[in-house]
């Protein structure tokens, strides 16, 4: 029986996404042994910075990872997308997260850091800035690279990169994970019609600071 292939050239995008995601992971799997506030966040910036260096290193992914993009919406409408995707995760998503929480409290594999003082000075402006960007750029602006040319339908493609994403918070919990993932069709839903994903690294970085 023939065996049907990917075309090569999204083995080669699926191929450089993983290389990128896999730092990443990596990061997440050794920060589970983590207690002290400073190794974990250590590692966690670690794996973050060694997604994008992977994305740097790679021409094919370098393109598509630091594209310039044109907006095409005006800016009320952008407005209004980014106060309703901040309502959404700070109202819905961080509703859902804590009513799975308190329900199934055994999926939560880890604790994110509780860093004071300096160490808390730092996270909150470089370190939630590079979770933000480092995310948006892998899970919105790649992802939608790969999954569109693996993927018939725009549909299936939102649907894929949101579960992926929510996926990636596998050691969070499955609250975050649902969360996550919900966030997920929403911000690509915006990434697509409003082309440009810096509003969503915005996004990102506010509710992370107040979640």
């Amino acid at each position: 029986m023939h065996q049907q292939r990917l075309p090569m050239s999204v083995q080669s995008n699926l191929a450089w996404f993983l290389l990128a995601l896999a730092p990443a992971v990596a990061s997440q799997i050794v920060r589970m042994g983590q207690t002290d506030p400073l190794a974990w966040l250590a590692w966690d910036y670690a794996g973050r910075l060694g997604t994008l260096v992977v994305l740097a290193a790679i021409p094919a992914a370098r393109i598509v990872a630091f594209a310039r993009e044109a907006r095409t919406v005006g800016w009320p409408e952008l407005a209004i997308w980014v106060a309703c995707l901040l309502a959404f995760e700070l109202v819905i998503g961080r509703s859902i997260t804590s009513i799975i929480d308190v329900a199934l409290p055994g999926t939560r594999l880890t604790t994110p850091s509780n860093p004071r003082d300096w160490l808390y000075a730092v996270d909150v402006t470089f370190g939630v800035a590079l979770v933000a960007y480092q995310e948006e750029v892998l899970f919105r602006r790649c992802a939608r690279a790969v999954l569109s040319k693996g993927l018939s339908g725009r549909t299936t493609m939102v649907i894929a990169s949101a579960l992926l994403f929510g996926i990636y918070h596998w050691s969070r919990g499955l609250g975050t994970i649902t969360s996550a993932a919900l966030f997920g069709i929403v911000a690509m839903t915006f990434y697509l019609r409003a082309g440009v994903l810096w509003p969503l690294v915005l996004v990102h970085y506010l509710t992370d600071v107040m979640w």
